[in-house]
């Protein structure tokens, strides 16, 4: 290494990690110059954790160790980093170091190391202040010589980007004007948080070997999982860590490792391995980091002046250290910061006072579009203030004791109001975190504030995927408010609305429901009958469905968006229930109506539901880039979210989109997302959402996707699915999946069966369509003539019910049925298909090989047609001619008996089940020869 400030003549050479090899060459024994190893990379990304890797090497070979980590410069004196480091090794070498140093240079090095300067002067006189690091640096090159010894010295300096000036000046000064030693120099350091002077020396220093450490696999990262952990506790943790190793680490020790919310009461445990990010921190800072917290996951500097109870500057210079300390960053988005990682807004989020946090919360609401029409009018507006952080600094809120009933009453309904604007922002874990505290109110409320706790309680736990939770509070709400008609109706529809989802039904109508049918409000009543026309679509009644249907479209209709706002997700149902009975383009309509409503006035928490429903009626009308939009707008906001049922959902909507247009491998990285997203639940919701992603495996030769599907009990319980209307595409797709699969006909014939009976009493072409196509499935192998008529009936059936797609898939059936009896037909129907499938995009069809299987036969006819004697042939001729039993009998001058056992051994041998069959095998067996068979 050169001495002064010359430019590099090399880069520096840049790896991933240190391997053995890179560790022998720095601890050389023949190696005399002085080397530089610079380790960065986020927290906790195992940076010390391979420093100690190489001391450890190091001491093993003899090297002498001085090491030391630094601490926040708030409490670090001069040349600290360096003191703490070299202590315990002067202390060991004290008598060699003082023998190596002029004892001009023992004055300057004395301030600095306390064991030097009690060895060298027994005065108890204080020493003088530090020297300045020029001159600290020329005597500690002098003192490096005596600890070195023969073997050489590793100085490594950890946590770099926290030490003092002074420090940094003395290794700069080491660093351009290294000694002439065996010296290794190893320095960690946060590339984010490190000064910029020494990022500048640690670039510019030639030869040096820099290690950035990014994130492991999620293969290794897994192998530091405990043995036995569960496999969807596994994948949240590998998520949440997202290649961290240091992080995984914390989160294992943290209670609230795997959930959204802790428990009350908690305290600091779950977070407190993280509150050491905050060491540096001021005051400001800290006060500025809780403000960003409660705003949520992304913010901008204006919304923290809304509610912060800051000064414009110190607020900025608040917000300007946290930047520096790597605790928020910026975001994509100009003027968008967010927190580094989740766990640390987290840990600033729940280490505040309860109080605190419900106040600023409720400042933060200001900035959240809250649809006004839902707040009851018992819940009166709280008095607002000028300015907003007024709110926060008051003594609105009641303390531990001497608050008034009227004060705890107010607390009670401030809870409500802002747990529900949480839930509308799509923050469903931090309005749990509120909303939980209403479940026991303790004081005399009005019950339908009662009920309305309970509602948006349900409302946040159905966006987490657990409606049989949300039922179940639900039903503990209802007696208590059964008193109160209108209480007891604002349950009821909560309650049907998460079965609804959930895609279980209640039975009957309940009465309080049927009560809120008649409100005078139309929204209102428009809400009650759209959820009761959802529960008959759901159910199969499709004439009640449409009737009711029709009144709650003009209700909905007729009203403005603002007005809609107040109960926006009486359009989802009424849309829901619209696709349901395959009025596709009014569903269409709504949905697009309401997805618009939500995105426009920030209502999170109905964008996913808006998305997904229009996407998947986009894809049956074979508007395939529609669909997929509407898909990725859905899984960006149920990542907002963040409930599996939610991502899910989406997450397998897009995912077959996907795979219909053609990107297959981009799709079956979906589904797999989307499956392990479903995997550990037991919901009627969770096997919806495997039964539409079994088609993205469908010729992909993907088993371990198909097997990951099916081994969750999906076929199992697909036979008792309880919403009728879905049944008849269940069904197709699981005769088909035996059909084309290793299943059996037998299986298939059940599947159709059940498509059948279900499509029968709902009367609806689309239904009736997929029942055909599931029995063409069927008879796919067994007998093609007869899979052939249902395939083609499907294509008349399916056309008039408006689905392109379908009616293409119908021929690509049919294209399979013909190929075993007449290969011109099955090329025609093929024909048909890719006409369809090129026109609207779907791509992904013409991939399918099983189903491209009509160029060619399952079976050669020729194999099959030597295995006949030459008797059997003489009677399959006469067949296929149209002879009877009785006809063939006396051509051939046999018993009629005889006929009847040959005919046996025939469809034996050629593996067929009727005379038509029999036919179609001869005349295909003529075609291909080009001669007549006779007898």
């Amino acid at each position: 290494m050169a001495d002064g400030e010359s430019s590099p003549q090399h880069a520096s050479a840049e790896r991933a990690t240190l391997t053995a090899q890179d560790i022998a060459h720095l601890l050389d024994p023949k190696r005399s110059e002085p080397a530089i190893v610079e380790i960065q990379g986020e927290p906790w990304i195992g940076k010390t954790r391979l420093l100690q890797q190489l001391l450890g090497t190091a001491r093993r070979q003899g090297w002498a160790v001085a090491h030391a980590a630094a601490d926040p410069p708030a409490s670090a004196s001069p040349y600290q980093l360096f003191s703490d480091a070299f202590e315990e090794t002067l202390s060991e070498r004290t008598d060699a170091v003082l023998e190596a140093v002029p004892e001009v240079y023992r004055h300057v090095l004395s301030p600095v190391f306390p064991t030097l300067h009690r060895k060298a002067d027994s005065d108890p006189a204080p020493s003088p202040p530090p020297a300045p690091a020029g001159a600290v640096g020329s005597a500690l090159r002098q003192a490096l010589r005596g600890l070195a010894g023969g073997n050489g010295l590793v100085l490594a300096l950890d946590n770099a980007h926290w030490a003092d000036p002074a420090s940094l000046d003395l290794l700069e000064s080491l660093v351009r004007r290294p000694p002439h030693v065996r010296l290794l120099i190893v320095v960690a350091h946060r590339n984010r948080q490190s000064p910029l002077g020494l990022r500048g020396l640690l670039a510019s220093v030639p030869g040096s070997h820099r290690i950035a450490l990014g994130p492991l696999p999620d293969q290794e990262l897994a192998a530091l999982l405990p043995k036995g952990t569960a496999r969807p506790v596994r994948r949240a943790l590998l998520s949440r860590a997202a290649g961290n190793p240091g992080l995984l680490a914390a989160l294992l020790t943290s209670s609230d490792a795997h959930e959204g919310t802790v428990p009350e009461n908690s305290g600091l445990a779950p977070f407190a391995r993280f509150l050491d990010e905050f060491r540096t921190v001021s005051s400001d800072g800290w006060l500025a980091a809780q403000y960003a917290a409660i705003l949520g996951d992304r913010f901008t500097l204006q919304e923290m002046q809304s509610i912060a109870a800051l000064p414009t500057e110190r607020l900025a210079r608040a917000v300007t250290e946290l930047l520096r300390e790597d605790i928020i960053r910026l975001c994509e988005i100009p003027g968008t910061y967010r927190f580094r990682h989740s766990v640390l807004r987290a840990t600033v989020y729940h280490t505040t006072g309860d109080e605190w946090r419900l106040a600023a919360h409720s400042a933060a609401t200001q900035l959240m579009r809250l649809p006004a029409p839902c707040a009851h009018p018992g819940l009166e507006p709280m008095p607002t203030r000028t300015p907003v952080s007024d709110q926060v600094r008051s003594r609105l809120l009641p303390r531990d004791s001497g608050h008034s009933l009227a004060d705890e009453t107010r607390l009670y309904k401030q809870r409500i109001r802002t747990g529900k604007a949480l839930v509308v922002a799509g923050r469903p874990n931090e309005a749990l975190d509120i909303l939980d505290r209403t479940s026991r109110p303790g004081i005399d409320v009005p019950l339908i504030v009662r009920a309305e706790a309970a509602e948006w309680r349900a409302w946040a736990q159905r966006l987490l995927g657990r409606h049989a939770l949300a039922e179940s509070l639900l039903e503990t709400v209802r007696a208590d408010v059964a008193a109160e008609p209108e209480a007891l109706a604002l349950v009821e529809l909560a309650r049907l609305a998460a079965m609804l989802e959930r895609g279980s039904l209640p039975d009957g109508e309940p009465p309080a429901v049927r009560w809120a049918t008649g409100q005078r409000d139309p929204l209102a009543r428009a809400y009650a009958r759209a959820l009761l026309g959802a529960q008959e679509a759901d159910s199969g009644r499709t004439e009640q469905a449409s009737i009711r249907l029709r009144e709650v479209a003009d209700l909905l209709d007729g009203l403005d968006d603002i007005t809609l706002i107040g109960r926006l997700d009486a359009l989802y149902w009424l849309a829901r229930a619209q696709a349901r009975l395959e009025q596709d383009a009014e569903a269409v309509r709504h949905f697009e109506r309401g997805l618009g409503i939500a995105a426009a006035y920030e209502l999170e928490y109905l964008i996913p539901q808006f998305a997904t429903g229009l996407a998947e009626v986009c894809l049956r009308l074979g508007r395939i880039d529609l669909a997929m939009e509407s898909g990725r707008q859905a899984v960006r906001a149920a990542d907002r979210i963040g409930g599996d049922c939610l991502m899910a959902e989406a997450g397998a909507g897009l995912a077959r989109a996907t795979w219909i247009s053609g990107d297959q491998a981009t799709a079956r990285g979906m589904a797999h997302r989307a499956t392990e997203q479903s995997e550990a639940w037991r919901e009627p919701w969770a096997d919806r959402v495997r039964l539409s992603l079994l088609e993205t495996t469908f010729g992909a030769d993907d088993q371990e996707l198909r097997n990951g599907i099916l081994s969750m009990g999906t076929v199992q319980r697909a036979a008792a699915f309880p919403v009728a209307a879905l049944v008849p595409a269940v069904g197709e797709v699981l005769a088909r999946l035996e059909s084309e699969g290793n299943g059996s006909d037998a299986e298939a014939g059940r599947w159709a069966t059940a498509a059948e009976e279900a499509a029968g009493p709902l009367q609806l072409p689309g239904a009736t369509g997929l029942a055909l196509l599931a029995r063409a499935h069927q008879h796919r192998s067994t007998d093609p003539l007869l899979a052939a008529v249902f395939a083609a009936s499907a294509v008349v059936t399916l056309t008039r019910a408006g689905r392109p797609l379908d009616v293409a898939r119908a021929h690509l059936a049919a294209a399979g049925a013909w190929t075993v009896i007449d290969p011109a037909l099955a090329h025609s129907q093929l024909d048909e298909a890719r006409l369809l499938l090129d026109r609207h995009g779907a791509h992904g069809y013409l991939e399918h090989p099983v189903s491209l299987a009509a160029n060619r036969p399952r079976r050669s006819v020729d194999a099959q047609l030597t295995r006949l004697s030459g008797r059997e042939r003489e009677i399959s001729v006469l067949v296929s001619d149209g002879y009877t039993n009785q006809q063939i009998a006396r051509a051939l001058k046999l018993s009629h008996k005889t006929v009847e056992t040959h005919l046996g051994r025939i469809f034996k041998k050629l593996k067929v089940g009727s005379r038509a069959q029999v036919a179609a095998w001869i005349s295909q067996a003529t075609r291909a020869t080009g001669t007549q068979l006779s007898g």
